[in-house]
């Protein structure tokens, strides 16, 4: 095992162990996209999957579960870090016990249900939801679901398939109006989706935000310089302020409502400008794929895959890799107002 290995497995048994004194999470609750499914679309009609090799080489077992990754993801890290046996089940899967959380997020999927028509839209993951919380009250009684409700963490990783529907299919570079109209649209819709979420009994909510969607792979190949694109970073650091301030709103007006926002921009940033220092030696192409940057063809069976997959940001043309994941994981969890506002996961978890 390499040096960077052990500091982050040592880290996440530290954190692990000083969430698992001071604080008790009932249950995690998963919403959002392929970067928090861990396998909702293997049962789901949709070409949107990922169950089948090189996805999940590095899972235990080798399994393809679903996961956009060579093996975990964040949701696996968290929940490993919060006293978890295991990450919450898909809540399509044919066999689950949602008492101790579900994962309802499907990989393609947005807040608008025009993102993704084939997947689950966060609106019916939410519908979903509830039909989760109405068994809690019937099997617990109203005033233990509540209480079980109020203090479990509801993860949520909105709005990056929708920001890259928009840029990548415009015709051109976006207009200063067209962007923010977007980004009001967007904040509002995930406002009716929080509040409904808090009407069914969540309080603490952690919120992914998006990462420098401009820098994948996949964008920059339509870059002729093969740097960044501009637009859409410049996309994500609207929304995510935008949705902070939105936090921020609802925080003081919803009685009990508390969150943390991790900062994956400045993360994935930080990573970008200085790759040693996190033990990474690739940033700009994927380790799984074909083509420019390995971006041009997808992850498959047959394509081609790098060897040394923890050195790799990417691992397709769009996911990060366990790596990464593990990372973000690390940042949202215990890592400092840099990374996670406005406390951490591991705060969240203990108020």
């Amino acid at each position: 095992m390499d040096l960077s290995c052990f500091i982050v497995i040592s880290l996440a048994t530290m954190a692990c162990n000083m969430v698992g004194e001071s604080a008790s999470v009932p249950a995690l609750y998963v919403f959002g996209d392929s970067l928090v499914d861990n396998g909702n679309n293997n049962y789901w009609t949709t070409t949107a999957k990922a169950n089948f090799p090189h996805n999940g080489v590095d899972f235990p077992g080798g399994t393809p579960t679903g996961r956009w990754s060579n093996g975990y993801n964040t949701i696996d890290f968290l929940a490993s870090m919060l006293g978890f046996d295991s990450a919450p089940q898909p809540y399509l899967s044919p066999v689950k016990n949602t008492t101790q959380g579900a994962n309802f997020a499907s990989g393609g999927s947005g807040i608008l249900d025009t993102t993704g028509p084939t997947t689950i839209p966060l609106s019916t993951q939410i519908n979903f939801f509830q039909s989760v919380a109405q068994n809690l009250m019937q099997q617990m009684g109203s005033q233990q679901a509540t209480l079980h409700l109020s203090k479990s963490l509801f993860l949520i990783s909105p709005g990056s398939n929708d920001m890259v529907a928009y840029y990548m299919g415009g015709s051109g570079p976006p207009s200063e109006i067209t962007k923010q109209l977007l980004i009001n649209s967007l904040v509002q819709e995930l406002e009716t989706h929080l509040r409904n979420l808090y009407q069914l009994g969540a309080r603490k909510f952690w919120m992914q935000g998006l990462f420098c969607i401009g820098c994948v792979p996949s964008s920059r190949i339509i870059n002729p310089s093969g740097g960044c694109v501009e637009d859409g970073n410049d996309l994500a650091r609207r929304f995510n302020a935008a949705v902070t301030q939105l936090m921020d709103r609802l925080s003081s007006t919803l009685a009990g409502m508390k969150y943390s926002h991790a900062n994956v921009f400045s993360m994935m940033s930080a990573v970008l400008a200085n790759p040693s220092a996190f033990g990474m030696k690739e940033v700009r192409s994927a380790c799984c794929g074909g083509g420019i940057n390995n971006a041009q063809l997808p992850c498959t069976p047959t394509a081609s895959m790098c060897p040394d997959r923890n050195e790799y940001l990417f691992w397709d043309f769009v996911h990060p890799t366990q790596a990464t994941y593990n990372l973000v994981a690390l940042q949202s969890f215990n890592g400092s107002q840099n990374f996670a506002t406005p406390i951490n996961l591991m705060q969240l978890a203990q108020s």
